[in-house]
């Protein structure tokens, strides 16, 4: 898994139709989840509108008709490619007009390709749009709707230059002609489009898509426009994404959260070299060192708990319950830590915001100091959010989903600590805390012997 990937933060199933709706990037969002699957997971997708779309130049392109000629060109092109552009005919202005809906539910239950794509309305490259009556056109067998905005909106005026059918989104926000649109009238914006989907098609998963995070410095609106989603019950996540670039996704945010999802990953793949024999395995108070790290972590507001082992740890996964710790494997532990860090990326939430790695030999960081550093990143949502006591910097550290392609490109025996240089000094975080464990581990016999008194 690529904690990186739109298709696995949206947890797409074995087959979809999706539906992106809107202004702003729907164009992009839809090349990037084809790409993904089609590239990256070698799936079959189809990419086309229910509208009218300018005709890609980088893919495959199917013009047909009559349904009977388009099943048969897909079958033929899909069996060269993985993704492939579907239209009704060719306009003069180079732009495919879009096929009718009944087509796409003949296509999707043909099997011809498990997943397709859908642009179903215009908006004029403009990053926000009123909506006429007669769009966008969903069909009804979709299974995920993306409704999409781009955050550049905010500031702008509501007239023509900058808004797609102004007087409609006027309607739908209340915001004054010429008036410059603000986070209340997003918010209108995005329910409305909520609305018009569950309207379409009920009971279908909704998921707003806000792009072009890369336009703006300010982090507050990102928690508005979150909140403003809280009430609907189709929306359990809002993705914020700079679609142009490698690592598109910045955010992913659940309305009904008051924290964004922290997971817990605790580092236990090393040979305890220094220590002689394994020393997670070590009983402190009746349990083992792991057990006591683990615990810790579990009665903190951390949102899941993942433990990164060695193959010949087999008897990590035998203490802790599957549905309460997740035990992965690390094949590569002789490498360095580096490879665990990665290891423990990959089995993350799809919903992970923030991850915080732990040592496992650090039983006596209390719960305390995991609370501390998740209500200080959900406050300010720092790059990186480290524990201090008495003024020196210890473990764990909270990272935020956009130091991940750092992270994943870390080698050797080096630890997260080794992209700080490249961060800006006021996105690393140092929250005091009281708790002198943050700086105690257990690496050595005489390290054991002093732990077996300390307090657990």
């Amino acid at each position: 898994m690529n904690p990186l990937s739109l298709v696995y933060s949206l947890e797409l199933k074995d087959q979809e139709v999706i539906v992106a709706y809107g202004a702003g990037g729907k164009t992009s969002l839809l090349s990037c989840l084809a790409q993904e699957l089609g590239q990256t997971r070698q799936q079959k997708v189809i990419f086309t509108t229910t509208t009218k779309i300018l005709k890609p130049d980088n893919i495959p392109v199917v013009i047909c008709s009559t349904l009977k000629k388009a099943l048969k060109e897909l079958e033929q092109c899909l069996s060269k490619h993985n993704i492939v552009c579907l239209g009704n005919l060719l306009l003069a202005d180079n732009k495919l007009k879009g096929v009718k809906t009944s087509w796409l539910e003949e296509i999707a239950g043909s099997g011809v390709a498990p997943y397709i794509l859908v642009e179903a309305d215009g908006a004029a490259r403009k990053p926000i749009k009123g909506f006429a009556p007669f769009e966008p056109v969903i069909p009804s067998n979709a299974s995920l709707l993306l409704p999409v905005l781009g955050l550049d909106a905010l500031g702008l005026n509501l007239d023509s230059k900058d808004v797609h059918r102004p007087e409609l989104l006027g309607k739908i926000t209340g915001a004054l002609p010429g008036e410059k649109l603000n986070v209340s009238h997003i918010n209108h914006y995005l329910g409305h489009t909520v609305k018009i989907g569950m309207e379409a098609v009920p009971r279908t998963p909704i998921i707003p898509v806000i792009n072009k995070m890369d336009l703006i410095s300010n982090l507050n609106p990102i928690k508005k426009i979150t909140g403003g989603m809280a009430g609907y019950p189709a929306v359990n996540r809002v993705l914020f994404t700079s679609l142009q670039e490698t690592a598109p996704l910045k955010f992913i945010l659940d309305p009904a959260r008051r924290v964004p999802f922290v997971s817990c990953v605790i580092l236990a793949a090393g040979c305890s070299k220094r220590m002689g024999k394994n020393k997670l395995a070590l009983k402190l108070k009746g349990k083992t060192i792991l057990e006591h790290t683990v615990n810790n972590a579990l009665k903190s507001k951390v949102g899941e708990v993942i433990v990164v082992t060695r193959p010949t740890n087999g008897w990590v996964k035998n203490i802790f319950p599957e549905h309460i710790v997740k035990t992965v494997i690390n094949p590569l532990y002789r490498q360095g830590v580096s490879t665990s860090l990665k290891t423990g990326l990959t089995a993350l939430h799809p919903l992970s915001q923030g991850v915080v790695f732990a040592l496992g030999d650090q039983p006596f960081i209390t719960t305390e100091v995991y609370n501390s550093l998740i209500e200080n990143y959900a406050s300010k949502m720092n790059l990186v959010t480290c524990p201090l006591f008495k003024e020196k910097r210890g473990n764990p550290v909270l990272f935020d989903r956009r130091t991940w392609p750092l992270l994943l490109n870390l080698k050797g025996d080096i630890g997260g600590r080794q992209i700080f240089a490249g961060l800006p000094k006021n996105e690393i975080c140092n929250v005091e805390t009281s708790c002198p464990g943050i700086l105690q581990d257990i690496d050595t016999a005489e390290d054991y012997q002093r732990a077996l008194f300390y307090p657990c």
